[in-house]
């Protein structure tokens, strides 16, 4: 008879010492999630994702001789913090065959602000620094111009092109090894688009654009990385 009382004394304490420590797991659960919101929405660095449709253009300038490169450029911040571009490199490389002695890659630099205008007399707005606050997106049409000479062109004919976008960010001036630790960047961005057809006199001396087209014609992304 104690024998059977003291069995199922101890069955019953089990259970009131698991509820027991219900308290604290909840507890500690509330903890956690409430720095993990704390985190994601005051203390988390600026992290920018690129996205760029499958249609780009290619103009030329300077009568001709400068030619260049208009892409649509979409930046979001997904961060608690704010973010700045301070300025965009592109890098073109001629797929296929190519003459000899003409170049088959070639960097250019986000110069300006919006579509090739026809008019030469049009006014350039010139790239700045692009700041983003949290969770806010940015989107421009980016003109990329020749870093350096622009002779000789790198476009000479019709075909395909492949385009690495590069991003260079601001880094905090306060920032810490922690901080820095943290710190995400952004990856480049590569696509391959081809170039239909090539008319000097359209874009010498019209001024005129041509639409370059993705094969499977969707954009490509660039996630951020640490």
């Amino acid at each position: 008879m104690t024998t059977t009382t003291a069995g199922q004394d101890g069955g019953a304490s089990k259970p009131r010492g698991l509820l027991a420590g219900l308290p604290t797991l909840i507890s500690v659960l509330a903890f956690v999630f409430s720095g993990f919101s704390y985190y994601e929405s005051a203390m988390k660095h600026a992290e920018l994702s690129v996205f760029v449709p499958p249609v780009i253009h290619y103009g030329r300038d300077g009568g001709g001789d400068t030619e260049l490169f208009a892409i649509p450029v979409t930046i979001t911040n997904s961060g608690a913090r704010t973010g700045t571009v301070l300025s965009m490199e592109l890098e073109v490389e001629r797929l296929g065959d190519s003459e000899k002695d003409m170049p088959r890659t070639k960097r250019y630099y986000g110069a300006y602000l919006g579509e090739h205008p026809r008019n030469s007399d049009a006014i350039h707005r010139a790239f700045a620094p692009a700041s983003l606050a949290a969770r806010q997106s940015w989107s421009e049409t980016i003109r990329f111009y020749p870093a350096g000479n622009p002779l000789p062109r790198l476009v000479q004919d019709a075909g395909e092109y492949r385009f690495t976008l590069r991003l260079n960010l601001a880094e905090p001036a306060d920032a810490g090894w922690w901080d820095r630790l943290w710190l995400a960047k952004v990856a480049p961005v590569t696509f391959t688009l081809r170039l239909p057809f090539l008319s000097e006199q359209w874009v010498n001396f019209r001024r005129g654009s041509i639409a370059m087209h993705a094969k499977d014609h969707r954009p490509t992304t660039s996630a951020p990385v640490k």
